[in-house]
């Protein structure tokens, strides 16, 4: 990554200098192509700026913060950089673009999603001792039904023990 750090109405300082490219060159496995950055450090009667722009594979990332402090406010800019890079790993993943291979450290973050599968069911008017023999007849582990009594929803769910759980919604 090739880096350029720019001090405006104040000293150079190597020690800022190498912050800067350390905090930037962990940005470097998330970008592809031939990356840039300009950084423009800058003291403006007690506020401390720090402007950063990216340009990696012809996408511009920037970003500009200010504090009391010039370590700090390279932080938060870095931090906004990092946002802004995160939010685009997302879009990227949401939109399927398969164009650009994701670098190993972003493919081994994604989080496996578990496999949902859908199911329409038909829910039957019961009474509890219905929906009992019912579940009991069909063999299976769950059963969705209106209850009789209070006319809302409700879910008769098997325990492993034998014995049956029902669950009633309440709504707020």
């Amino acid at each position: 990554m090739q880096i350029s750090v720019t001090f405006r109405n104040m000293e150079p300082s190597d020690a800022l200098k190498n912050y800067v490219t350390d905090r930037l060159n962990k940005f470097r496995r998330y970008l592809e192509g031939p990356q840039e950055a300009h950084v423009v450090l800058s003291l403006e009667k007690f506020r401390h700026l720090a402007d950063v722009t990216i340009n990696s594979n012809g996408r511009l990332i920037k970003g500009r913060e200010e504090n009391a402090d010039m370590y700090a406010a390279i932080d938060l800019v870095m931090d906004k950089i990092d946002q802004q890079l995160r939010k685009h790993r997302e879009k990227s993943r949401e939109k399927g673009d398969r164009s650009r291979p994701l670098p190993a450290a972003a493919a081994a973050e994604a989080p496996a999603r578990p496999q949902v599968r859908r199911r329409t069911v038909e829910v039957p008017l019961l009474d509890l001792t219905d929906a009992i023999e019912l579940l009991t007849a069909k063999n299976e582990e769950v059963l969705l039904f209106t209850d009789v009594t209070s006319g809302s929803l409700a879910v008769l769910c098997r325990r492993q023990d034998g014995g049956f759980v029902l669950l009633q919604p309440e709504l707020r």
